[in-house]
């Protein structure tokens, strides 16, 4: 890997290690209202309990502050990819949540205090070795200190009255306080520690599979642009001789007399040259599909109505009848017109090809989900073969007596060229349906 590629290469594994960690991202997002929730029904038990103290008063209140700001969390943070920084502030806030709950059952005498270590293990696992991780570490760990100096010196918070069978109802001792925080300290920072290695290991893994994935690209890439290359040049020393003859034929077959069966021959001559002059273009055009894009706003609708135009003479020929359809509001869409056409005059020939007479080809444009266009071409023939189904854009593969399989093949290149997709499926009711998807730029 070179060494102008490493930003890059750190860039992809964050984004797919945020990915990956993504499921514990919208955990926390929802967990606040899970602790606000709690402490509604907390206040609600020493309400309903008993007369009420302080201690309910400061659940209700505190479980409003915690849903707001969740719901806000919930609105910003939704779609977008979290930072280091947000994800710290996800994880401080379910810290201030446990110690909201952790105050009013009793601080340090609190059971509930042990809930500060799987957010340190979160932390680890999140954020790795960043210092946003050492401040969720050092704010879980203030907060266990803070509570035991409070019931060391007897000014801890007691809970409330009908609430004591969450806790001992006699006042923790100071030798058990201070046992008590240096156990949960080692807990916190062991637990942390255990979640950094874990985003180190997870880290590294995929620090090597986005290397390898590279490499993998970078060879096919090579051997992709040997093929290109080398079907670039094969078709352009083609194209010369075929022009000779070509040339030579059409000049034999004007001087031999009409009827004759050396006329005959030299048309055929001059027939199988210009099918062989089409597959070199063709083999031209699949050597080079991915040639820049002129792109320049394009009316969808317009261009539809154009290429059925272009194919009338085709369709009657075939006595055939051609049908345009148009879906109410489909935007106006930046592409390259001249690839575009030559994908839909690919289709539009392929389904005339296959439709009986009497048959019916349909050209649809409506608008794509998520923004774009799709464009359907429907016809009314036999449908896919079953022998082509897992071929259809291999390149030679082609049921024509004079196909050469690489028009599908070729469509299928510009259709991602331009960021979309094209697939063929059975259509309702018989046929073969073509669906052409071109998103916004």
């Amino acid at each position: 890997m070179r060494d102008d590629d490493a930003p890059a290469l750190e860039a992809e594994v964050r984004a797919l290690t945020t990915r990956e960690l993504g499921q514990t991202l919208r955990f926390l997002l929802r967990a606040r209202f899970l602790g606000a929730a709690v402490l509604v029904v907390l206040g609600a038990l020493t309400v309903v309990g008993g007369p009420p103290g302080w201690q309910a008063g400061f659940m209700f209140v505190a479980a409003a502050a915690i849903a707001g700001v969740a719901a806000w969390d919930h609105r910003r943070l939704a779609g977008v990819e979290v930072r280091p920084a947000d994800h710290a502030w996800l994880l401080g806030s379910v810290i201030l949540i446990q110690t909201a709950i952790i105050l009013p059952t009793g601080g340090a005498a609190s059971p509930l205090q042990v809930a500060y270590v799987p957010v340190a293990t979160l932390a680890g696992v999140g954020l790795g070795r960043h210092p946003y991780t050492f401040r969720v570490f050092g704010l879980a760990l203030a907060l266990v200190w803070i509570f035991a100096v409070l019931a060391a010196s007897g000014l801890g918070p007691e809970p409330a009255p009908h609430l004591i069978g969450l806790v001992s109802e006699a006042a923790p001792r100071a030798p058990y306080v201070w046992a008590q925080a240096v156990m949960l300290s080692f807990a916190i920072l062991v637990g942390g520690t255990f979640g950094m290695f874990h985003r180190g290991a997870l880290d590294r893994a995929v620090r090597a599979a986005a290397v390898a994935r590279r490499e993998a690209l970078s060879a096919i890439q090579a051997r992709n642009r040997e093929f290109h290359d080398l079907s670039h040049a094969l078709a352009h020393e083609l194209k010369n001789p075929l022009a000779s003859i070509q040339g030579l034929a059409g000049l034999m077959a004007r001087k031999l007399p009409e009827g004759s069966r050396e006329a005959e021959q030299a048309g055929v001559i001059l027939g199988e040259a210009r099918r062989m002059g089409g597959i070199v273009d063709e083999l031209s055009s699949f050597a080079r599909p991915a040639q820049g894009l002129a792109v320049r706003p394009l009316v969808a609708e317009r261009l539809a109505a154009d290429l059925l135009t272009l194919h009338e003479g085709l369709a009657s020929q075939r006595n055939v009848r051609l049908r345009l359809e148009t879906e109410p509001g489909v935007p106006e869409c930046r592409a390259d017109d001249r690839k575009l056409t030559q994908v839909l005059v690919n289709l539009l020939q392929n389904a005339l090809e296959a439709t009986p007479a009497g048959g019916c080809v349909t050209l649809r444009v409506a608008p794509r989900p998520g923004g774009g266009v799709m464009f359907t071409v429907d016809d009314t023939g036999p449908g896919l073969a079953e022998e082509m189904r897992g071929r259809l854009f291999v390149a030679g593969a082609t049921t024509k007596p004079t196909g050469n399989g690489l028009g599908l093949r070729i469509a299928r290149a510009i259709a991602e060229q331009h960021g979309g997709t094209l697939r063929l499926d059975d259509r309702p009711g018989g046929g073969c349906r073509a669906l052409l998807e071109v998103p916004p730029a």
